[in-house]
């Protein structure tokens, strides 16, 4: 199966960033459309993108060493399941938003696909893009086709390649949250999550690594708002990003991210990155970015991680003074009584899992603030995490810490599982109704 890495020949092709600056001198959009039981006439597609780009250059076998104008590699594909097959159920379940059961299954039976891989220079890519986008749209417009969007690895209907290819736009502009896919997955100890689809708007890829799973959601935002900075014209210089929400144009995204941010939020933070990161398996074939917390005067790069996205999105952290009464006492027990099954299972392998467990931390006054921690080892009776809350009884503690805790101390887990469900945190109702 050549599907997700079906030019992989091309990365050569991908030149290299300047020094101190994101912009390459060329970009790549792959697109693949199944067409079930037509195919798609080449003769014909050549005549309509000679048309889009009168100086087009149709290459054939090995990709271009000089990207000098625009160019375009096609394939008509008659053997799908050999060739191009579409990916299993279980994957479109992810990535083919919107599709009912019967669209996937014709999907994966498709009897035709056809190719298209274009080249052009970097100064091209948003206004290529977006006619490229506009091309595709027309071509599967009242038909049955399906889109594979090589550069994302996702499945688009005629419905959701217009929302979030053709109408995505605002002066000239995409929405960054509507042209990216993040990957975000456990990493070890701890998760990653990287970008995919900034290729075609000749930039880089970005990454996030050894971040707390807990963490998930805001490394997703960051990631985002950096494309979208750089969409909007905002450079990397010197290995720094200096990003501030508030200077974000697109309408929608603003309006978006408004919803996702809290009062306190500060909306700005200074942003530095490691560039040319060595590619793992599954990454984009890109130039790739990381995002670098690790900073002067912090221990740990995931206490750096936390104060960013503090200060960037906000937070909220209360604290509740309550008594232990025997209601209390007993919720905690049964949240103990789970903790020998909760070890085993995190130290079978958590995938998409993140657990959660309350554990005492000692106040610069001597007495007791509970808070929760990301368990990221479980050796015996002692616990490895990442505190997840900041301190208000404790002066030289921070959110994202690394901490130590033994379980003979823990008060209650909260346990997030793949399917988005919830479990345990019953002691939570109780503090609220008895605390302050």
């Amino acid at each position: 199966m050549r599907h997700l890495y079906f030019f992989v020949f091309l990365l050569s092709s991908i030149a290299t960033i300047a020094q101190n600056d994101t912009k390459m001198t060329s970009a790549l959009s792959e697109f693949g459309f199944y067409t079930m039981d037509k195919k798609l006439d080449e003769i014909a597609i050549k005549k309509e993108l000679k048309a889009m780009f009168p100086d087009i250059m149709f290459i054939d076998g090995a990709p271009p060493k000089t990207i000098d104008k625009t160019m375009v590699y096609l394939e008509t594909i008659s053997n799908v399941n050999e060739d191009y097959p579409a990916h299993n159920m279980e994957y479109l379940k992810y990535y083919a938003e919107g599709f009912s059961k019967s669209q996937k299954e014709k999907l994966i039976a498709s009897k035709n696909a056809f190719i298209c891989v274009f080249y052009y220079q970097n100064k091209d890519a948003f206004s290529h893009t977006k006619k490229l986008f506009n091309w595709v749209y027309n071509k599967i417009k009242g038909t049955d086709f399906v889109v594979y969007d090589g550069d994302v690895r996702k499945y688009f209907s005629q419905k959701t390649w217009q929302r979030d290819r053709v109408d995505a736009w605002e002066n000239g502009i995409p929405n960054a949250m509507r042209q990216l896919t993040i990957h975000s997955y456990r990493d070890y100890e701890y998760c990653r999550s990287i970008t995919l689809g900034m290729q075609r708007y000749g930039l880089p890829d970005f990454v996030i690594e050894e971040s707390p799973c807990s963490n998930i959601t805001n490394a997703t935002q960051l990631l985002t708002v950096i494309a979208q900075l750089l969409f909007e014209g905002n450079q990397i210089k010197n290995k720094s990003l200096a990003v501030d929400i508030n200077q974000i144009q697109n309408t929608e995204f603003k309006n978006i991210m408004a919803s996702m941010i809290y009062k306190n939020a500060k909306k700005k933070a200074i942003i530095n990155f490691y560039p040319n990161v060595p590619m793992e398996e599954g990454d984009p074939f890109n130039t790739i970015f990381k995002i670098n917390f690790d900073v002067k005067g912090y221990d740990d790069t995931q206490a750096y991680e936390s104060e960013i996205y503090d200060h960037i999105f906000g937070s909220k952290d209360e604290v509740t003074n309550v008594n232990h009464n025997e209601e209390i006492k007993a919720a905690s027990e049964r949240a103990k009584k789970r903790l020998p099954e909760l070890k085993q299972l995190f130290n079978k392998g958590l995938d998409t899992e993140t657990l959660l467990l309350k554990a005492p931390f000692t106040t610069d006054d001597g007495g007791n603030e509970w808070m929760w921690i990301e368990v990221t080892r479980w050796t015996n009776e002692t616990i490895e995490g990442i505190l997840q809350n900041d301190p208000h009884y404790i002066k030289n503690l921070k959110s994202g810490a690394k901490i130590t805790a033994q379980q003979a101390d823990i008060f209650d887990y909260i346990l997030y599982k793949a399917d988005g469900t919830v479990e345990g945190n019953e002691t939570r109702k109780l503090i609220e109704k008895y605390g302050n």
